[in-house]
């Protein structure tokens, strides 16, 4: 009736179980080829998918009366205006070579427009100065025969700005007017000490949620091209609306691309920042292609599924909405339409009892040590009272406070943020950083990308930028941000780079490249390429030869340093006696070091190392301990352990509603393990009605989900389970198309085919 739960106990460095349990840095053991991806852009923000007020004004001053005209503002203002409607804008406004009176009418009317839009825009091309550093804009009736008529004749930024002010969500002002002010020379001094410098000044909005986008960065002057549009508007126009692209994503392509069509004569600049949320300037969804051989599945290279990290971004949050997008999205995947169904059924039954959304949530993250659940606890829940709480938290995982987290000299909020959600693990003293698996795509994204724009030569951010955006499948671009990072020197984008090459994840694989850029980074002093080397010696991967003395060389290097999953992964050669001398206080020392330094997998090898007396007396009690701190930062494996310690009564009175509640905890967080026994108990009553509809929908996940003891079980154990689920499950084949034989209960030849299609088609 119940299998014991048997298994060689993995660590950071031993992914061979039925868990699935990633190695030390992010991928499953075993090369999993390139698969076409179908990654449509979804976000789980309340409105953000949806159809918004977007509008927009263009100014475009071209044919100035007092001075030389330019050649491009109105091509570029058509560009954008068609780049717009394109988009779906709701009004987009286009006016040319305005007077200071015409432009002013302009802003005012549109200060009325921009009222309760989500979306304001203001682009201006034409000439600007700035003076004394504050910003002007031209309008073509200009003179400026003296620095006293400034203030008179032109447009301050000010005011430009202001006309964004009733904006709910954007605000942004894109300024290409950084050219060469024509009235510098000719303009008269009243007063000595009035500075007009070149190009404009740099500003800092304090309006929230405003964006000002400069054509060239403070002090410097932007070209018109050669061509019909400055470099400025064609990369505009190319980025800035690109369908699913968060804004800040947008920018920082606009600026890659003007620096490189410049030959990095000229960088822009965004000012100013936004909240956490993604914005779209263009709501269409969008899809990345990968291809490889003509194969399609919706895995990636790091072995999770388009539904598993979608799951992975909402199943801490006790929200309706977010289930039902999840559930239109991912419908066909049984497993995670499963799990999101159960969710649906389990926050109805908590609204007959009153209990609010955000307490459900909340139960589930009050010692949680995941940056990125937090932060959607906060979003999704502003007027929680738990908000400060999450808060509270969020801060602890960030870089403590006073460390130098940028080479450049610049902390701002959003490299925080970025930090906080794409961050290397152990790449700060004190500092957790964040497992591949555990990024949050979509917010990781908007934070990293606002923090690259502020700081475009700090190359971690750049770094993690790319982080961000291979979580998200779209390795185009990661690519293209890891080499960024490495050209610039940062060991960790080279790394990450090598992976590429290592797993084939955008292209061919090729492991000497990828082994030839661990070692460039490793003997540079990287921790995690020290690791990354180990691991490659550790498994003989490749065209790599096993050699465990290699490996522990590079792992003890990287130990030596801190890095957490090193000290695990030593805590397992001691513990296997592979490549040392069998020994177990070792391994336990290792194990506790990088437990200390937060590895979750080191916490749960402890626990086992307890249960199984390995290096020490064992204790059950002290097991339930390790696994409940690994449990708190969200290791599904620990969560199905403590489920079996109440389900057999190890250290803790039997308690079957107990062992449902860790078991249910582990199958949201992806226990294939855990869904086996959940089947169990709802089959035999054991803490719950019986049910066997419910206990073969959890079966059939664990089977679906790649645990092999329950389809062993299934197929050479009939009798462990109740003649109502033996019929149910061969209804359940029959309605998948598998069987189509009697519900007699008989698990007989055809439906143990059945099954075994069950199995293979997960």
């Amino acid at each position: 009736m119940f299998a014991q739960f048997q298994r060689v106990h993995y660590t950071p460095a031993d992914c061979t179980s039925a868990e699935g349990k990633i190695m030390f840095k992010r991928y499953f053991h075993g090369w999993l080829p390139i698969f076409v991806l179908a990654l449509s852009v979804v976000v789980f923000q309340a409105g953000s998918a949806e159809a918004a007020k977007r509008v927009a004004l263009l100014i475009g001053n071209e044919k100035y009366e007092a001075t030389s005209q330019l050649n491009n503002p109105a091509n570029d203002v058509e560009l954008m205006k068609a780049s717009f409607e394109e988009a779906g804008f709701d009004m987009v406004t286009a006016v040319h070579d305005l007077d200071r009176a015409s432009m002013v009418r302009a802003l005012r009317d549109f200060e009325d427009t921009a009222a309760g839009a989500d979306v304001a825009i203001i682009y201006y091309s034409g000439h600007g100065m700035e003076m004394n550093g504050e910003n002007f804009l031209l309008p073509v009736d200009v003179s400026l025969k003296t620095d006293k008529d400034v203030e008179d004749e032109a447009i301050p930024l000010d005011r430009v700005q202001r006309s964004l002010e009733g904006a709910t969500r954007l605000k942004l002002v894109i300024l290409d007017a950084c050219r060469n002010n024509p009235f510098e020379q000719s303009m008269s001094r009243s007063i000595s000490t009035r500075a007009v410098s070149r190009g404009l000044a740099r500003v800092e909005p304090e309006s929230a949620d405003l964006l000002v986008a400069f054509a060239s960065k403070a002090g410097t002057v932007a070209m018109d091209g050669e061509g019909k549009n400055s470099p400025f508007a064609t990369a505009l126009a190319k980025y800035l609306t690109e369908p699913g692209v968060d804004v800040r994503i947008a920018l920082g392509k606009v600026r890659d691309d003007v620096v490189t069509a410049t030959n990095r004569e000229q960088e822009p600049f965004v000012y100013g920042s936004l909240g956490g949320a993604q914005i779209f300037l263009n709501i269409k969804e969008v899809n990345i292609n990968i291809t490889n051989n003509g194969n399609t599945q919706e895995v990636s290279p790091n072995g999770q599924s388009a539904a598993a990290a979608d799951w992975q971004n909402i199943r801490d949050l006790a929200d309706k909405d977010l289930i039902e997008v999840f559930l239109a999205k991912h419908g066909t995947d049984p497993v995670y339409k499963m799990l999101a169904e159960k969710k649906l059924k389990l926050l109805d039954e908590a609204a007959q009892t009153a209990v609010t959304p955000d307490e459900i949530a909340w139960e589930a993250l009050k010692q949680s040590t995941d940056g990125a659940a937090l932060t959607r606890f906060v979003e999704r829940y502003p007027d929680s009272k738990h908000r400060v709480e999450a808060e509270t938290q969020i801060a602890a995982l960030e870089p403590k406070k006073g460390l130098n987290i940028s080479r450049t000299g610049k902390d701002t909020q959003a490299s925080r943020d970025c930090y906080l959600l794409a961050g290397e693990p152990q790449s700060m003293p004190g500092f957790l950083g964040v497992n591949f698996l555990k990024i949050d795509s979509a917010r990781a994204l908007t934070a990293c990308a606002q923090a690259v724009n502020e700081n475009p030569d700090d190359m971690m951010l750049v770094n993690m930028l790319g982080r961000a955006q291979d979580a998200g499948r779209n390795y185009v671009d990661a690519r293209s941000n890891y080499q960024k990072a490495a050209d610039g020197g940062n060991m960790y984008g080279l790394t990450n780079l090598a992976w590429f090459s290592i797993y084939g994840t955008d292209g061919p694989v090729d492991v000497d490249k990828g082994k030839e850029m661990f070692e460039h980074a490793a003997n540079n002093g990287n921790s995690y390429a020290q690791a990354s080397l180990g691991w490659l010696y550790r498994d003989g991967y490749g065209s790599v030869p096993q050699d465990y003395a290699e490996s522990l060389k590079w792992y003890q290097l990287s130990a030596n340093q801190g890095y957490a999953n090193a000290m695990a992964t030593l805590g397992w050669f001691y513990r296997e006696g592979n490549g040392v001398e069998k020994d177990l206080d070792q391994s336990l020392s290792w194990y506790q070091k990088a437990a200390e330094g937060g590895d979750a997998n080191a916490m749960s090898s402890l626990g086992w190392a307890y249960q199984n007396g390995l290096g020490t007396p064992q204790d059950y009690t002290q097991a339930k301990v390790w696994y409940e701190k690994a449990a708190n930062v969200g290791d599904a494996y620990s969560m199905a352990l403590l489920g079996w310690f109440y389900d057999d009564g190890k250290a803790v009175p039997q308690d079957y509603a107990q062992a449902r509640n860790w078991y249910e905890m582990a199958s949201n967080a992806g226990s294939a393990y855990a869904m086996g026994n959940l089947s169990r108990l709802y089959d035999w009553g054991l803490g719950t009605k019986a049910d066997p509809k419910e206990a073969v929908r959890w079966a059939a996940a664990s089977v679906e989900g790649g645990d092999p003891a329950k389809l062993e079980e299934l197929k050479t154990s009939p009798d462990n389970f109740t003649p109502a689920f033996r019929k149910e499950i061969q209804a359940l084949l029959k309605d998948r198309g598998y069987y189509s034989g009697p519900l007699d209960g008989d698990f007989g030849a055809a439906t143990q085919n059945a099954i075994d299609r069950l199995a293979k088609k997960s």
